[in-house]
C-alpha cells in the first residue's frame, strides 16, 4: 500500500489523466466520424428510435411515461410562437385515418390551444387556420384520394428540393388498420400497391439521413394497437400477423429505396398498451403530445433562429463558426501548438527561444487554457458528442449524493501536521467548504433536482454560503492587510472573470449567463468601496460595523429600485454594445441580499475576538457554549421550516432574510472543537481550489444544451447513461483542475508577478526580453485587455 501511495504522485497523475482525456478525445472523433457521419445532424436518429426515461419497471404497470429519448440528442418542447416562426405563411398536412387525426389535433393544439375540437366532423377533412399558419387534414384511410394525391405530386422528382411555396412544409401520411379491417380480399396486396406508388414520389436512395431545410414527406408506421383493448370486431380483423407484414414492408422500402418512415412513433408505444385509451387505438394525451413534438422537431428545429440556450439538437445543424470563433480555434489549435513547439526546440538545442515567445510556463498555461474553451466549442456548439435530457429520479439523487460523501468522509485527515491548531475559518476549511458546496451544486444540476423544493432551498443555501466566504475573505484581507490598492483590485477580477469572459465570444452566450463569476464580481466591487471609504478610521469599530450596515441599505437600494441597476447595465451597453439580462441578473443578487455584509460583519468580529482587542474576548469560553447551544437549536429548526414550503417561490421570499441561520451555525459547529477545526477532507478542498472552474465549465462540458442537458461522449451506446456519466465526470473535473492552474498562472503573468530565475539572462535576447517584460505596467496591460473586449464587442457577429 506504501509503495502504491509513492506511485500515485500528482505528476503521476497528471500525467494519466493527460493520457485519459487524449484517450477520450481521439475516441469520440473517431466514433462521430467513422459512425455518426451518416446521421449528421441526429434526424436519423429523432425519426427512428427512443427510449422512455420514465419507463415504469414494472411489466404491466399503469404509469404513463412521459419523457422520451432519443438517441444522442435533445427535443424541443414546443410553443405557439416558435410554431408560427417556424412555419410562418406554410402549410402542415395529414392525410390517413384516425390514428393520423389525432396527430393533426396535437399540432393544431400546439399551435393554438383554443382550437374548438367539436365542429369537427367524424369522418371529413378539416382546415385549421392560424397565426399565419394552415393546418390541413385529408381523411383518406386509403390513402387513394384526389388531395392527397395533388399534394404528394408536389414533392415528385427535382420537386422536392426546389422552392415552392404551395407545397406543404411538412406531410405526414399513414394508412393500415382499415386495409386491415375492411379488404378482407387481396387487402395485403391492395395496400402494398399504393405505399408503392406513394413511394415513387418520396426520397430514393438517400446517402444521409439529414432533414434539415428542407419540406418532409413522411410515412408513419402502422400503428401495433393495444389488441387486449380492442372490440371483439377489431379484434378479429385487426390481427398482429397482418400489422406485423405491413411494417416489415414498410421497413424493407426504407432500407431499400430510403423513404422516410418515422418508426419513432410506434417505438413510443410498443409493448406499453397504458399508452393508449381504451379503443386500443388512438394515444393518451401525454404521449400524442410527444408525438407531435417529434414531428415538429424534425421539421423546425433547424429553422428556428439559432440562439442560446440551444436545447434543441435533433435534427438541427449547429450554425458555423463566425470570424471570431474561427480566429480562435486557429490561434488555439494553430498557433499556441506551434509556439510550444518552437519553445521545446530551442531548448532540445540548448538556444534561447525567440524574444517573444512568453516562458515555458505561460506557453503551456496558454495552451491548456485555449484547449479547454476549444473543447467547450466542440463538446456544445457541434453534433460531435451526444446531448442526453436531464431525468430525475429521488435514487440516482441520493446515491449519487452518498457516493460523494463516502468520498469525502474517507479522504479526511488533519490539515497540518506541524500546526498545533487550525485558526478559525482556516483556509484549509474555507477550500473544504467550497468543495462540498461545489459537489452539492454539481449533483444539483445533473440530475435536474431543481424541481423539488426542499433540494431547491439546500442548493439556495450553498449559493449564499459561498457569497458569505466572499464577504468574509475579501473583508478580513482588507481590515488586516490594508491592502486597497489597483494590483490588488486588478489581481482579483482578473481571477474571477479571465474564463467567464473568454467564453461567451467562443459560445455565443453572454456574461450574466456565468452568473457566479459576475455574481461575485459585483459583491467584490461593494466590498471593496465599503472597506475603502473612511479606510483610515477602519480600526474603530463602531465606524466599521455602521459603514458595513449603510453599506448593505444602500446596496439594497440600489439593486431593488427600479432604474438604478438598468441605468448602470446602460453604460456597459453604449460604451462596448453589450446586451445583459438586467431582470436575471436582479433576481441572483435579490435571493442573497445581505448574507455578504453578514460575512463581513462576521469577519471583522472573528479579527477582534482572536487580537483580543474585543471587550468580550475574555469570555470567549462562554461565549463559544451559547453558540453552539443556538446552532444545534436553529439548524434543525430552520431546515424543518424550509422543507415544509409548498413551492420553491415561497421559500424565495424567506431566503434572502433567513439563509444566515444555517450558515452562521455551520460555521459555529464546523469550529466548535480544536479536533474539528484540524481536520479537513482533501478531496473536497481539492475541489474547492478549482470550483469556479467546476462552476464555469460545467454549463458546457460536463452539462449540456447550456445546462439544459447533459454531455454523452458517444462511447457507450445510445443510452449508456451511468457509464457516460463517469467517463465524463471523471475528464470534466480534470479539466477543471488544469483550467484552474493554467487562469493563476495567467493571472500572475498579467500581474506582471516575477517567475523564479535559475540563473542570470546568459543571453541579449534573453535579458531583452526581461526588459520589456518589466517594462509594461499593469495599468497598461489592463487598458489594453479592455480595449480588446471593446473591439471584440463592437465587431462580433451573432
Amino acid at each position: 500500500m506504501l509503495q502504491l501511495r509513492a506511485l500515485v504522485t500528482p505528476a503521476f497523475a497528471n500525467r494519466f489523466f493527460t493520457a485519459y482525456t487524449c484517450a477520450i478525445v481521439f475516441a469520440v472523433i473517431l466514433r462521430y466520424c467513422f459512425f455518426d457521419a451518416r446521421d449528421p445532424s441526429k434526424c436519423g436518429a429523432l425519426m427512428n428510435e427512443g427510449v422512455w426515461l420514465d419507463q415504469p419497471l414494472e411489466k404491466h404497470s399503469d404509469y404513463v411515461p412521459r419523457e422520451w429519448q432519443p438517441p444522442g440528442c435533445m427535443i424541443h418542447n414546443y410553443k405557439p410562437a416558435d410554431i408560427s416562426t417556424c412555419l410562418s405563411g406554410r402549410r402542415v398536412v395529414f392525410a390517413g385515418d384516425s390514428t393520423i387525426r389525432q396527430l393533426f389535433w396535437g399540432v393544431a393544439k400546439a399551435l393554438d390551444k383554443d382550437v374548438d375540437m367539436s365542429k369537427a366532423e367524424m369522418h371529413s377533412d378539416i382546415t385549421v387556420e392560424h397565426a399565419g399558419v394552415t393546418m390541413e387534414f385529408y381523411w383518406d384511410p386509403f390513402l387513394n384520394s384526389t388531395s392527397t394525391n395533388r399534394e404528394i405530386d408536389m414533392f415528385e422528382g427535382d420537386k422536392y428540393y426546389r422552392e415552392n411555396s404551395n407545397r406543404a412544409a411538412l406531410m405526414l401520411m399513414g394508412s393500415g388498420l382499415w386495409y386491415a379491417r375492411f379488404e378482407t380480399v387481396n387487402g395485403m396486396k391492395k395496400w402494398k400497391d399504393n405505399i408503392d406508388g406513394i413511394a415513387q414520389h418520396m426520397r430514393y436512395g438517400r446517402k444521409t439521413t439529414d432533414l434539415t431545410h428542407q419540406d418532409l414527406l413522411l410515412l408513419a408506421p402502422v400503428p401495433v394497437p393495444a389488441f387486449e383493448k380492442l372490440n371483439e370486431d377489431r379484434r378479429r380483423t385487426i390481427t398482429p400477423q397482418k400489422i406485423l407484414e405491413m411494417d416489415q414492408y414498410l421497413q424493407q422500402l426504407s432500407d431499400i429505396q430510403g423513404i422516410d418512415v418515422v418508426w419513432a412513433l410506434a417505438v413510443m408505444t410498443r409493448a406499453m398498451p397504458q399508452t393508449f385509451e381504451k379503443s386500443g387505438l388512438h394515444l393518451v394525451d401525454s404521449v400524442a403530445t410527444k408525438q407531435t413534438d417529434l414531428l415538429l422537431n424534425l421539421r423546425c428545429n433547424a429553422m428556428l433562429p439559432p440562439k442560446y440556450p440551444y436545447d434543441k439538437t435533433c435534427c438541427m445543424m449547429y450554425e458555423p463558426p463566425n470570424y471570431q470563433q474561427w480566429a480562435g480555434l486557429f490561434i488555439v489549435l494553430a498557433v499556441l501548438p506551434v509556439m510550444s513547439y518552437l519553445r521545446s526546440k530551442a531548448e532540445a538545442k540548448g538556444t534561447s527561444p525567440p524574444p517573444w515567445l512568453p516562458s515555458d510556463k505561460i506557453t503551456h498555461a496558454l495552451l491548456v487554457f485555449g484547449l479547454s474553451v476549444a473543447y467547450c466549442f466542440y463538446a456544445d456548439r457541434t453534433q460531435v458528442f451526444n446531448k442526453f435530457h436531464k431525468h430525475y429520479t429521488t435514487f440516482g439523487f441520493l446515491s449519487m449524493t452518498l457516493t460523494w460523501l463516502v468520498m469525502g468522509y474517507l479522504t479526511v485527515g488533519r490539515s497540518a501536521i506541524n500546526v498545533p491548531s487550525q485558526p478559525f475559518l482556516s483556509r484549509h476549511q474555507t477550500d473544504e467548504w467550497k468543495g462540498w458546496l461545489q459537489f452539492a451544486i454539481l449533483v444539483y444540476h445533473y440530475t435536474g433536482a431543481s424541481k423539488i423544493p426542499w433540494i431547491y432551498g439546500f442548493i439556495r443555501i450553498t449559493v449564499a454560503a459561498y457569497l458569505f466566504m466572499t464577504g468574509y475573505g475579501h473583508a478580513a484581507y482588507f481590515y488586516k492587510k490594508g491592502d486597497y490598492s489597483f494590483k490588488r483590485v486588478a489581481g482579483v477580477l482578473i481571477r474571477l472573470n479571465l474564463l467567464s469572459c473568454v467564453l461567451p465570444y467562443m459560445m455565443k452566450t453572454e456574461y450574466i449567463f456565468y452568473y457566479f463569476a459576475p455574481l461575485v464580481t459585483f459583491w467584490f466591487i461593494i466590498i471593496y468601496i465599503t472597506m475603502r471609504i473612511g479606510s483610515q478610521y477602519n480600526g474603530n469599530m463602531r465606524f466599521l460595523v455602521s459603514k458595513i450596515i449603510v453599506s448593505a441599505f444602500l446596496t439594497a437600494l440600489l439593486v431593488k429600485y427600479p432604474g438604478v441597476l438598468e441605468a448602470l447595465f446602460e453604460i456597459p451597453r453604449v460604451i462596448a454594445g453589450t446586451q445583459w439580462n438586467v431582470a436575471e441578473f436582479r433576481f441572483r443578487l435579490s435571493l442573497d441580499m445581505w448574507i455578504v455584509h453578514i460575512g463581513m460583519l462576521t469577519s471583522i468580529l472573528a479579527a477582534k475576538l482572536s487580537d483580543g482587542s474585543s471587550p468580550y474576548s475574555g469570555n470567549l469560553p462562554r461565549l463559544r457554549i451559547y453558540a453552539i447551544s443556538a446552532s444545534c437549536v436553529s439548524l434543525p429548526l430552520f431546515f424543518l421550516f424550509q422543507t415544509t414550503r409548498e413551492t420553491k417561490f415561497i421559500y424565495n421570499g424567506y431566503h434572502p432574510y433567513i439563509s444566515f441561520i444555517p450558515i452562521l451555525s455551520f460555521v459555529v459547529l464546523r469550529n466548535a472543537t480544536p479536533k474539528l477545526r484540524n481536520c479537513h477532507s482533501s478531496i473536497f478542498a481539492w475541489l474547492g481550489k478549482c470550483s469556479l472552474e467546476t462552476f464555469t465549465l460545467q454549463f458546457h462540458i460536463w452539462l449540456a444544451a447550456d445546462t439544459r442537458g447533459l454531455l454523452g461522449l458517444n462511447l457507450t451506446g445510445a443510452y449508456g447513461r451511468g457509464t457516460n456519466f463517469a467517463l465524463a465526470t471523471a475528464l470534466f473535473l480534470f479539466t477543471s483542475h488544469c483550467v484552474a492552474g493554467a487562469t493563476q498562472d495567467l493571472t500572475g503573468w498579467i500581474m506582471g508577478v516575477p517567475e523564479p530565475k535559475q540563473a542570470l539572462p546568459t543571453s541579449k535576447e534573453e535579458a531583452d526580453k526581461d526588459r520589456a517584460e518589466k517594462g509594461l505596467g499593469l495599468k497598461v496591460k489592463c487598458a489594453i485587455i479592455l480595449a480588446g473586449l471593446w473591439a471584440l464587442n463592437m465587431t462580433y457577429t451573432p
